[in-house]
């Protein structure tokens, strides 16, 4: 591979992590193109990425982007999982992942250019998603304005039930 090539892969590389709110670190060797594949589209719909890079190559861009790493987590047959917007759905999707595929295995990354380890991800996993906690959050604001229509509505009921008592009872 020429230097150039290598130079672009960094500068990727290092424009992906500026990107991404979170990076996970993930072991693959043993993993068929067909799994990688299932995992690679899994990935996609949860707005993550999976790219295979050099550990070098990762090192320099790591480098680049001043983020502190360890080294033993740029060991071995690596690939690094870029999520984009919602880092719980992809380390949901990792974790899910892992136990199809047993040697597809988090080893650790970076959540908010902060590292995080495998124990950090699967924990993460364990969180509902963003799209579950805005769910959450709007049932939460309706549940006061239901309850204020629903007691109206009582009031309103009694009412009606008191006006036609009075209506029977002038018959």
């Amino acid at each position: 591979m020429e230097r150039e090539d290598k130079l672009k892969i960094v500068e990727e590389a290092r424009k992906k992590f500026e990107k991404s709110q979170a990076v996970f670190v993930v072991t693959y060797s043993g993993v068929d193109v067909q799994g990688l594949e299932q995992i690679r589209k899994s990935l996609r719909n949860a707005q993550g990425e999976l790219k295979v890079v050099k550990n070098t190559l990762m090192r320099l861009a790591l480098s680049h982007a001043h983020i502190a790493y360890d080294d033993e987590l740029l060991k071995g047959q690596n690939a690094f999982v870029f999520s984009y917007t919602d880092p719980v759905q992809v380390a949901k999707a990792i974790v899910e992942f892992s136990k199809k595929f047993p040697q597809f295995e988090a080893k650790g990354g970076w959540l908010d250019d902060k590292p995080i380890q495998a124990e950090g991800i699967k924990r993460l996993a364990e969180l509902p998603g963003r799209d579950e906690l805005l769910a959450q959050l709007v049932g939460r604001c309706k549940a006061p304005v239901a309850g204020l229509v629903f007691v109206l509505q009582g009031v309103l009921r009694s009412l009606v039930i008191v006006l036609q008592a009075i209506e029977e009872k002038k018959k």
